[in-house]
């Protein structure tokens, strides 16, 4: 890092500002040392149970594509994961002093959980395990495990069993996520996955994705994070892949994803829309508006006694505005 910025005129550069680049970089070179060998421990345990996770987003990316995994820094790691070992992975944490924590869950509100870790030195290690690529109903079975496992990458740094999703399924991810859980936030380190992703790819990894965003309904937001993408960083992008994701109708339904001052209540009515019938239509409803009761006292009333349909009521009238604020 010290290195990179001095080519860049560090030179020209404050003294302090530098000195905390570089102490900056130290602390996060350290951090990716001590997460890669959790990562390492994890996915060996989860294999030795017969769990195949494939590694996601960040925690795939700092590995494949990275020239030092430390550049690319996460909060969490990403781990999807078949439907079926959902509980089995949850064990496997437990087991291996992970925690989790009562969240809005169901069979429908979320398909992902979270486990948690402080180690020894005070290091928080959370994982984020996923049985869907996404929590939105429209993206949600886009790509199913099978496929995402049939083209994975090995990742030799954390592991002979570790495996990533592959560069043109996780070029797919990087310009979704952004759209379906940021509604299009402009975040640079989202933007330079997509660029290192896009740059990675050959002509016809490139036009695989075209047809991949075609087959799932999301070539207009594809072309969204390649053009910025491009606008940031200089990304190339050839004709021939730009006019394929041009050809998407410009009110492709997943563009209400890229709307200005998209809101929790918007993805709620593109949820239903989605939905087929009505019965998993109110099946959704009430697992927003119901969470399991666990969830309800951690978080509206530890240690209270309160009737669980007051806390119910309680967090239905605190909690609308939320669904209305952009």
């Amino acid at each position: 890092m010290h290195a990179k910025v001095a080519a860049v005129g560090g030179d020209r550069l404050p003294s302090a500002f530098v000195a905390a680049l570089r102490a900056g970089a130290h602390r996060q070179a350290a951090l990716e040392l001590v997460q890669r060998a959790d990562l390492q421990r994890v996915v060996a345990a989860l294999k030795e149970q017969g769990i195949e996770p494939l590694l996601m987003k960040g925690a795939s990316l700092a590995y494949d594509l990275y020239r030092d995994p430390s550049w690319r820094v996460r909060s969490d790691a990403d781990i999807l994961i078949r439907s079926s070992d959902r509980e089995g992975t949850r064990a496997c944490l437990e087991r291996l002093g992970y925690s989790s924590q009562p969240e809005v869950a169901g069979r429908l509100v979320a398909y992902q959980f979270h486990g948690e870790r402080i180690d020894p030195h005070g290091i928080r290690h959370l994982y984020d395990v996923h049985w869907k690529i996404a929590n939105p109903q429209r993206f949600a079975d886009a790509i199913g495990f099978d496929e995402l496992k049939a083209d994975a990458v090995g990742l030799p740094l954390l592991g002979p069993d570790a495996r990533g999703i592959g560069r043109m399924h996780a070029l797919w991810l990087a310009c979704v996520h952004r759209a379906a859980h940021h509604y299009d936030q402009e975040t640079l380190v989202w933007l330079y996955d997509v660029h290192l992703l896009a740059e990675a790819l050959d002509d016809d990894g490139m036009r695989r994705l075209a047809a991949l965003a075609e087959r799932t309904g999301v070539r207009r937001i594809c072309l969204r994070a390649l053009l910025l993408a491009n606008h940031r960083f200089g990304t190339r992008i050839a004709p021939d892949v730009i006019a394929a994701l041009e050809a998407a109708p410009p009110d492709e339904p997943s563009t209400v994803f890229l709307r200005p001052g998209m809101r929790k209540l918007d993805v709620l009515l593109d949820d239903v829309r989605v939905l087929r019938g009505w019965r998993p239509r109110l099946a959704l409803l009430k697992e927003h508006l119901f969470p399991q009761a666990a969830y309800m006292r951690r978080t509206y009333a530890r240690g209270s006694s309160a009737p669980t349909m007051w806390l119910y009521l309680r967090r239905i009238a605190g909690g609308a505005s939320k669904w209305f604020r952009a």
